[in-house]
């Protein structure tokens, strides 16, 4: 098993190869190999994949098949797999598109939330909510990020930095989810309300962790969403906050607003549409109409 295994790890990050051993030994239980020293491959595909074919949800069920491509041969047992994928994409989409219809009717407004970011006092929960309204970050980008008062050459490319500069915060990200394909992301926040609470979050330091452990290690990925849940308003998530917004562009019709969702996000305009847009309660269509031949107005919201 373990020498099977670290194949599958082998030159995967922490984080990814967590999730991949999880989903390992997911696969096993599924198949009810309780014999440590019997590996995946010696079993027949036709077997695994009619095991994975049963999992009735289709997220878990992806992850035990991409388990599943990583240990047979996917060249030569190209028609089979693709058999399950296709199903399983299918079903995927159509439990996204429930989810999407059902929180469309539950979210708050991108009016409300914006007003009520801008009436929020608490530094913290001003930045935290801020961040994830106005770039669309991941829980991951604020929760590695220090606070500096004071600009400087040099910073810890391990971190993320939120600079002081005059009466703007320069944020540099060399940390968050897809920074292998789209490399260190840097916004200026132009915005007094902004820099004002950073100022205050500091107070008398030079620098601090905007968050970190009791112990004073920044926070571990298991547990970053935990940590930051206090800290958004409205009692919202990272993820509905991106649909909310996500849904304002298409209210819009502005793909200059979804365009610097996907930069500041680093995530494909493909994937925010698929996975977060809570308008997006159909398959996409694949016939031309004249409507959609129609220029779009776009729009640029310049905002304080």
């Amino acid at each position: 098993m373990e020498r099977e295994l670290n194949r599958i790890l082998k030159d995967m990050s922490e984080s990814t190869a967590k999730s991949y051993r999880g989903s390992y030994l997911r696969l096993r239980k599924l198949l009810k190999l309780t014999d440590r020293r019997k590996p995946i491959k010696k079993m027949s595909l036709k077997d695994v994949l009619t095991s994975i074919e049963n999992v009735e949800n289709p997220s878990t069920r992806h992850s035990v098949f991409v388990i599943a491509k990583k240990i047979f041969d996917y060249e030569k047992n190209k028609s089979d797999f693709d058999v399950v994928d296709k199903k399983i994409r299918e079903d995927k989409r159509t439990l996204q598109v429930n989810k999407n219809g059902n929180l469309d009717k539950t979210l708050p407004t991108y009016k409300e939330l914006k007003t009520a970011i801008k009436n929020e006092m608490n530094p913290k929960k001003f930045i935290v909510s801020f961040l994830m309204f106005k770039l669309t970050c991941r829980n991951q980008d604020i929760a590695l990020s220090d606070v500096h008062f004071k600009p400087k050459e040099n910073y810890d490319e391990n971190r993320n930095h939120l600079i002081v500069d005059g009466n703007k915060v320069i944020f540099i990200r060399n940390r968050y989810k897809t920074v292998k394909q789209y490399g260190q992301k840097k916004n200026v926040i132009n915005v007094l309300k902004f820099t004002n609470m950073i100022k205050k979050f500091l107070g008398d330091a030079e620098k601090k962790a905007l968050f970190s452990q009791r112990s004073g290690k920044e926070i571990t990925g298991s547990s970053v969403a935990s940590y930051l849940k206090k800290f958004i308003v409205l009692g919202l998530t990272e993820g509905q906050i991106v649909k909310i917004v996500l849904k304002r562009a298409d209210e819009s019709g502005s793909y200059n607003m979804l365009r610097n969702i996907s930069n500041n996000r680093g995530t494909s305009i493909s994937v925010l549409l698929s996975e977060y847009d809570v308008s997006n309660v159909k398959p996409p269509s694949t016939e031309i109409t004249q409507e959609q031949t129609q220029d779009v107005k776009q729009e640029v919201e310049v905002e304080s």
